[in-house]
């Protein structure tokens, strides 16, 4: 996980490579909704934050709270579009219902960009199957081939 790194964590070949790391408690996981145990077993140990999508489906307010706690006035986000809910749209690497929609996504992006001053953007996960299982169906069809 990107984080383990970035907190000055995991491999120490990956953490040489970076120009610096991010105190943990300057981190908040937002909307993961399918995890286990053993799939971040450092978070609460390092005190990163996390925030599942029930605590932020009606309300930004205790992310902005968290926000504005911790003195941070420049942010970055990293948006993994898996935590969209794939009842709404699957954009992910699986299709997971219970997660955030996409309004609400962008109501939790809009207020941070509020309080903050957001210097970074990534978007990751997304995996366009529809489109790849439809190249795969139009193969060979006439009209449709190079050259």
């Amino acid at each position: 996980m990107a984080v383990t790194a970035l907190t000055g964590h995991g491999d120490p070949d990956v953490r040489d490579l970076l120009p610096a790391t991010v105190s943990p408690d300057r981190i908040a996981l937002v909307g993961l909704h399918e995890w286990t145990d053993d799939d971040f077993p450092h978070i609460a140990a390092w005190g990163i934050q996390s925030f599942s999508p029930d605590q932020l489906r009606t309300s930004t307010g205790p992310l902005l709270d968290w926000l504005g706690a911790t003195g941070c006035s420049r942010v970055a986000v990293h948006f993994d579009v898996d935590t969209i809910d794939s009842n709404e749209v699957g954009l992910g690497l699986g299709f997971v219902p219970g997660g955030l929609t996409s309004s609400a996504v962008r109501r939790i992006v809009a207020g941070i960009d509020q309080a903050a001053d957001v210097v970074g953007l990534t978007i990751a996960e997304f995996v366009p199957r529809q489109v790849m299982h439809l190249q795969q169906i139009l193969k060979g069809f006439p009209l449709l081939q190079d050259g």
